[in-house]
């Protein structure tokens, strides 16, 4: 009987898929490792990032900057309510 070679190329595929269960089991916890070190140095790559940021940051000069903003913020509250109070009694 004469094979052609669709029906060899048929063959070779069903006999490649015919593996112990040991093998397949083998493969997914390879696959599944795989994965899961893709992600762990995914989740690394974030974490460093992350910290490089975090490091760069001057804390003492964003607090002392939110203060200068707060007390301007302050000072400007209380000059709008001196000049609305003098607007209340002018036009009162």
């Amino acid at each position: 009987m004469k094979h052609g070679f669709r029906e060899i190329t048929a063959e070779l595929k069903r006999e490649s898929r015919k593996v112990d269960d040991g093998v397949r089991a083998a493969r997914g916890i390879v696959l599944q490792l795989f994965d899961l070190r893709r992600r762990k140095s995914a989740a690394d790559q974030r974490v460093a990032a992350a910290r490089d940021r975090l490091e760069s940051v001057d804390v003492f000069a964003l607090r002392a900057e939110l203060e200068a903003a707060l007390a301007e913020q302050a000072e400007i509250e209380a000059k709008l309510g001196e000049l609305e109070g003098g607007n209340v009694l002018v036009a009162g």
